[in-house]
C-alpha cells in the first residue's frame, strides 16, 4: 500500500526551504552552507545588519526616501475618436471618414499645428445583435482615433466644444490628461527632497537603536515607471452654457524615490 504526504503539509515546508535558500543568496552563502550551518547560526534579518550577515567591515541601516514636487501642467493631451455605425462596410467607413475629417478641420481652426495631431487607430469590426438564438450580424462599425497635444490650457474647452461640434453624435472621447512638457526642474526638487527624507528616516533609525550614523554608502534612485515623466491632473467639466465648457488645469505632481545604505556605527 503506498503511502502519500498531504499538500498541506509538503508546501509549507517547501516554502521555508525557499524563503532559507533566497536568504542566502542576498547574503553571498551557498545553498549547502545556508541548510548546513542554519542550526548553528540562524541567518538574522534586521533593519540594521550587522558586519557578519553583509561581508562589509562595518553594520548598515537600509532605509529609502520619497519626494514630490508640484508645478502646473503646461500641456493637455486629447485622445478622441469617430464611431460610425452602419448597415455595410463604405457606409461606416466612408462617415466615419468624413465625420473625422471634419473634427480635424475644427482642430486646425482652433490653433492647433499638423505635428500636435496624430492618428492612433483606425478599424472596422462586425455589429451583431445578441438574442435567445446566438448572435446576428447587422452591420458594421468603424472607428477613427486621434491624439492631440494642446499647448495652451487656456484653450481646452474651446478645442473640446470645436471637436464635439464637428463630430455630432459620433465623437468620443477617450482620455484627456494635462501633462508636464519638461519635468526636469520639478524632478530635481523633488530629488533633494527624496535625500533629505532619507536622512532624517536613517537618523531616527540610528537613534532609537542606540546607535550613531556613520557615512553614506550607497544611494540610488529608484527607476521611474513607463510614463512616470508626466504627471497628471484631473480634468474638472463645468457645463456653463451649451458648448461652453471650463476646464480646470489643477496642479500635478512629480515623484522620486531614492535608496541608500548607510554606515552605522
Amino acid at each position: 500500500m503506498s503511502y502519500q504526504v498531504p499538500l498541506k503539509f509538503v508546501l509549507p515546508v517547501f516554502a521555508a526551504l525557499l524563503v532559507l535558500l533566497v536568504a542566502a543568496w542576498a547574503f553571498g552563502l551557498s545553498p549547502a552552507a545556508a541548510l548546513t550551518e542554519r542550526d548553528s547560526e540562524p541567518i538574522q534579518l534586521s533593519a540594521h545588519p550587522n558586519a557578519e550577515l553583509t561581508g562589509l567591515p562595518y553594520d548598515v541601516v537600509q532605509v529609502s526616501g520619497q519626494g514630490t514636487a508640484t508645478g502646473t501642467p503646461d500641456l493637455a493631451q486629447l485622445r478622441l475618436s469617430v464611431e460610425v455605425t452602419s448597415a455595410t462596410v463604405a457606409e461606416a467607413w466612408n462617415t466615419a471618414a468624413e465625420t473625422m475629417q471634419e473634427v480635424r478641420d475644427s482642430l486646425s481652426a482652433n490653433g492647433i499645428e499638423n505635428k500636435d495631431v496624430a492618428t492612433r487607430r483606425i478599424r472596422i469590426n462586425p455589429d451583431y445583435e445578441y438574442g435567445p438564438e446566438g448572435r446576428t450580424q447587422i452591420g458594421y462599425i468603424a472607428e477613427n482615433g486621434l491624439v492631440v497635444t494642446i499647448r495652451d490650457t487656456d484653450a481646452v474647452g474651446t478645442v473640446l466644444d470645436a471637436a464635439v461640434t464637428a463630430g455630432g453624435d459620433h465623437i468620443r472621447l477617450d482620455r484627456f490628461d494635462f501633462q508636464f512638457s519638461d519635468t526636469d526642474a520639478l524632478e530635481q526638487e523633488a530629488r533633494q527632497a527624496a535625500v533629505e527624507n532619507m536622512q532624517v528616516k536613517a537618523d531616527q533609525i540610528a537613534n532609537s537603536s542606540g546607535r550613531t550614523l556613520g557615512d553614506l554608502k550607497i544611494v540610488s534612485e529608484f527607476p521611474m515607471p513607463v510614463g512616470g515623466r508626466d504627471s497628471f491632473a484631473s480634468a474638472a467639466f463645468a457645463t456653463e452654457a451649451a458648448y461652453d465648457t471650463t476646464v480646470s488645469t489643477g496642479e500635478g505632481t512629480v515623484s522620486v524615490n531614492v535608496y541608500g545604505l548607510y554606515e552605522l556605527r
